[in-house]
């Protein structure tokens, strides 16, 4: 009955906020038909990924996003004419469109929905203060938000699970929140993703709850790790984005060849500051008398095409202040470097750049390789929770293990499929059988050769799991199976103490 006045409930709050909205008739059927299948499909959805979020909580931040932002949501046949050429690219590539007053999208509930949660996305959840990575690091958190919300529409139906990997819209954006979430919560990367401003240092949070949780050397992996991961995001998503890191890239090296000659490079540093010492002073003069500021007025604007002519006196006087505050700054910023412990530190940091904007030569097969050394420091994350868990928590890691070994690594494989991983996935897996059987929330019985499949089973609820053995011909099989869904049948081949033909439930 409370579930039924919840779902009435939900469906009249979004008559409500659509009321105040510029949408057709046809989207707002085919947003009510969001609610119902994510009415249907939200059991199970939390089961397999083992979330604390209700369904009204999550239901409920749809409206709220509806209301916060989408002024008005269009639905276009696929057929349409579309005049303006953004439009229609973005339609082409993404199957909608977004700008600051309109959502325009072909009918389709998952790409409404996602359309909907990248609407409000925000790319300031990281710091500036850490500039190069601070765009690119907030989209790919905010992208990977965005596919984490749709998930429950696009890979759950009610009475199945199936992830279609290139109906993901980034890949390496999936993998890192989801990541993420499971070593740092759902709460703190909401509270991270809901972020207006990057005034909250969350980055450093994060640096510092991962170095609590799993040490200082796991973290530091994982912080260099993600933000290649962020580069690489940005560049398949941003054209501009290399070139723009290119001419860092050249700037930096020009820096570091400077640096290489110390009294060189002390002697051009303080010829520079002794070039803005002077500026300012120009400046001082011109502004500390009205007769100087006049004169240097008609100075400027003498022989001038009237388009970049200076206003007024009082734009000259700003444009002066302006210029004045940027040397002080600039010599600020030289005494830093002339001090010779911040010299060894500045040039750290600059060469830790250099490292950083390297990644966007990165071919193929290096870009793999990052994206391996960061699965395999999460797994060594995740060897410490196995450590830590006790008969209440292990059930949960194990779904949890379940359900990132069925998150897609690249458009073809999921995690488990990935032949380097098989090492430290295997070492896991029987981790947490050796455990479990311990504690005996797993059947004595369950030979490894049947455990190790049900990281790859998408039968949902794993405690009514079971295996049954049998022959075929000269050879032995199982199979997995719950009351409704039977799985392939695989080959077995150390069957220990099993009988043949019975069916053994594999979780006490």
């Amino acid at each position: 009955m409370l579930e039924k006045f919840i779902k009435k409930d939900s469906n009249e709050i979004l008559e409500n906020v659509l009321a105040q909205k510029d949408v057709d008739e046809r989207t707002k059927n085919l947003l009510q038909g969001i609610l119902y299948k994510i009415d249907v499909s939200y059991k199970d959805y939390q089961n397999a990924k083992v979330i604390q979020r209700n369904k009204k909580e999550y239901v409920d931040e749809i409206n709220k996003n509806i209301k916060r932002k989408c002024n008005k949501i269009v639905t276009v046949s696929f057929n349409e004419k579309i005049e303006e050429e953004k439009i229609k690219k973005s339609l082409e590539k993404n199957k909608f469109y977004i700008d600051e007053n309109q959502i325009i999208t072909y009918p389709i509930e998952e790409k409404i929905l996602y359309a909907i949660e990248k609407s409000i996305n925000n790319n300031k959840i990281v710091n500036s203060k850490y500039e190069i990575i601070s765009e690119p690091l907030s989209n790919l958190i905010m992208t990977g938000k965005s596919l984490d919300r749709v998930e429950v529409l696009r890979d759950f139906n009610g009475w199945s699970w199936t992830t279609i990997k290139t109906e993901i819209e980034s890949i390496s954006s999936n993998l890192v929140y989801q990541i993420l979430q499971i070593l740092l919560g759902e709460e703190f990367m909401d509270n991270w993703s809901f972020d207006t401003d990057g005034i909250i240092d969350y980055y450093s949070m994060f640096k510092e709850q991962i170095s609590n949780k799993y040490g200082i050397e796991n973290a530091k992996k994982l912080y260099e790790i993600i933000e290649k991961i962020a580069i690489m995001n940005e560049i398949e998503q941003d054209i501009d984005f290399k070139s723009e890191k290119i001419q860092q890239l050249n700037e930096i090296d020009n820096d570091i060849k400077k640096r290489t000659n110390v009294e060189q490079y002390i002697t051009e540093l303080t010829e520079e500051k002794k070039k803005a010492e002077k500026e300012i002073a120009v400046i001082q003069k011109i502004l500390s008398s009205e007769k100087e500021l006049k004169n240097q007025y008609q100075k400027v604007n003498e022989g001038v095409p009237i388009e970049k002519k200076v206003f007024s006196v009082r734009v000259l006087r700003q444009q002066l202040n302006a210029k004045k505050q940027e040397n002080l700054k600039n010599i600020e910023d030289i005494n830093f470097k002339l001090l010779p412990y911040n010299y060894v530190e500045s040039k750290e940091k600059i060469t830790q750049k250099k490292n950083l904007l390297e990644t966007i030569y990165y071919t193929e097969e290096e870009q793999k390789e990052v994206y391996l050394k960061f699965v395999i420091t999460f797994l060594e994350c995740f060897k410490q929770e196995i450590k830590n868990a006790n008969k209440d928590t292990l059930l949960n890691l194990i779904y949890k293990f379940r359900y990132y070994m069925l998150i897609p690594f690249n458009t073809q494989d999921s995690i488990k499929d990935i032949s380097e991983l098989k090492e430290e996935i295997t070492e896991i897996e029987k981790e947490l059988i050796k455990i479990g059987k311990k504690e005996k929330i797993v059947s004595k019985e369950v030979p490894f050769e049947v455990w190790t499949h049900i990281f790859e089973t998408r039968i949902i609820d794993l405690k009514e799991l079971y295996y049954k053995i049998f022959a075929e011909y000269d050879k032995k099989y199982f199979q997995l199976f719950d009351e409704n869904i039977s799985e392939e049948k695989f080959i077995i081949n150390n069957i220990e103490k099993n009988k043949i033909n019975k069916k053994i439930k594999i979780f006490n």
